[in-house]
């Protein structure tokens, strides 16, 4: 849980802000407590280096933008995608695996990047 004064200057957990969380578009952001412990997490195995959260929360407009699926956990507030300081996205996504709620849910896989998402409904992996 977040020290309700640093959660006053925007802050949802340790390391990851309202502004890194929120859809470009409408400036709505997700606080789902599973995606953030998760992310905190994946944080933690990957050494603590920084994690640049690149799209979290979608609205539908900027989510048809960007060209996601119908279907997207960011939709949801249940996904982010990552890219971690000096990791390459399959260390990434090798590290995502050992996080119980990323490896139940979605962990896909990009030149650039790694997708990773709490979805229910059991694991989804891709490679983009």
């Amino acid at each position: 849980m977040i020290d309700p004064a640093k959660r006053q200057e925007g802050w949802l957990s340790e390391h990851f802000r309202e502004h890194e969380m929120a859809c470009p578009c409408c400036g709505r952001y997700t606080d789902n407590r599973a995606l953030l412990s998760s992310l905190e997490s994946l944080r933690s195995l990957c050494g603590n280096v920084p994690i640049t959260a690149t799209s979290a929360y979608r609205c539908e407009r900027w989510n048809g933008v960007v060209g996601g699926s119908e279907q997207s956990q960011h939709l949801l507030g249940r996904a982010c995608d990552v890219i971690v300081q000096g990791l390459h996205p399959l260390e990434v996504a090798a590290k995502a695996e050992l996080v119980p709620l990323f490896s139940h849910g979605g962990i896909g896989i990009y030149d650039t990047f790694v997708h990773v998402d709490v979805r229910v409904g059991g694991p989804a992996r891709w490679n983009g």
